[in-house]
């Protein structure tokens, strides 16, 4: 699971339905990249990164380690 994910959706009020609307992105996709069932692609996440208003580096912190 990408805690991290679901805390900075949380934290800014969101449901990941909003998110995947502001990210322009599926929300079936959004609910499995915050279950960790898959990883975005770089612009995937630079486009969950400014729905969150955040960084990339700030949500995927792993993902760029490896």
């Amino acid at each position: 699971m990408n805690t991290i994910l679901q805390t900075t959706r949380k934290q800014r009020g969101l449901t990941q339905v909003e998110v995947a609307q502001k990210a322009n992105i599926a929300e079936r996709a959004y609910q499995r990249y915050e279950a960790g069932e898959r990883t975005p692609n770089v612009h995937t996440a630079q486009l969950i990164a400014q729905a969150l208003n955040t960084t990339v580096e700030e949500l995927f912190p792993v993902a760029l380690h490896s």
